[in-house]
């Protein structure tokens, strides 16, 4: 049988793109525990059955392995901080959040886009992880998009659909594309010898996405497109600019560009001030792989 790269493997399962999840319980002392999980799954209507994945390396891995109830907490696009409390806070967890005790008894985190509150049917070893399959006994859910993961990074429905009607609704966008690969991103050098990304303009005929997909494909970059990073206006132009993330499987073509590592992108001399601040808060939010998505103006805004 092949070995497989569990580390490869890994990569090519997180291609999926899922919601983002956090599954919650009561320990034996009454205190809750929580973590999060892109691998939730609805199971049956009738009966009504879920399914959860918690893995073996967890600290509250016993407690959910043999758990009587648990819940399931659906995270709204607006929560990423939730996700990320629960996928790495060493602290205490739920001091840093609103919850409460739902009817069952589980610890249900507020104003999440829906919960579901289970009675364990099954437990199953499975690998390195459990099989955690609940009848849902309760539930509730509100208006709103979901928290989206995928390739390593947090993507936004809601704001992708802000990209997509920025570029239809615009005679001519901007898109760029910051395509990584091996931790290195790909730059090209101006008429004036500055950096700038890769860069085309939409037209009356095409959409972002669109756009930027046939740009790689012309200009022969073998990469997979991933979420929105950056939505703005240049106010001096009376420009939009959007910029995609995206991973390249090899490197660039020879005389496209040249890629830098990414610890070093804050030195390069960008052609505007405006793309060395994006590429700045890229070197630091690929150090701990959770990406925001900054829409505003070239000299303010916030990244959600």
């Amino acid at each position: 049988m092949k070995q497989l790269d569990s580390k490869a493997l890994r990569n090519a399962f997180g291609s999926y793109m899922t919601g983002v999840t956090v599954i919650t319980a009561m320990n034996n002392d009454g205190k809750p525990v929580g973590f999060t999980a892109n691998s939730f799954t609805s199971v049956s209507l009738n009966p009504p059955l879920l399914l959860v994945c918690p893995a073996k390396s967890l600290s509250s891995f016993d407690i959910f392995a043999n758990c009587e109830h648990f819940a399931v907490n659906i995270l709204g696009e607006e929560q990423q901080h939730i996700s990320n409390i629960f996928a790495g806070s060493k602290e205490d967890r739920f001091g840093q959040i609103e919850w409460h005790i739902d009817d069952q008894g589980n610890p249900v985190i507020d104003n999440a886009l829906t919960h579901f509150s289970c009675k364990t049917d099954r437990n199953l070893e499975v690998g390195d992880h459990n099989l955690l399959i609940g009848e849902v006994l309760d539930f509730s859910t509100r208006e709103g998009l979901g928290l989206g993961y995928a390739s390593g990074g947090y993507f936004s429905l809601g704001l992708e659909r802000e990209a997509a009607e920025i570029s239809t609704q615009q005679k001519q966008v901007c898109v760029g594309v910051i395509i990584e690969h091996e931790r290195k991103v790909l730059l090209i050098q101006n008429s004036e010898g500055k950096l700038t990304l890769p860069i085309t303009m939409t037209n009356d005929n095409t959409n972002a996405v669109t756009t930027i997909q046939q740009y790689l494909a012309d200009s022969a970059i073998d990469a997979q497109l991933g979420a929105v990073f950056s939505i703005f206006e240049d106010t001096k132009n009376k420009q939009d600019y959007i910029f995609y993330r995206a991973f390249a499987e090899s490197s660039a073509p020879e005389g496209l560009g040249h890629y830098v590592d990414i610890d070093r992108l804050a030195e390069q001399d960008f052609a505007t001030q405006a793309m060395a601040t994006m590429m700045t808060r890229y070197a630091l939010e690929s150090k701990n792989g959770f990406y925001g998505v900054y829409v505003g103006r070239e000299d303010s805004g916030k990244v959600h």
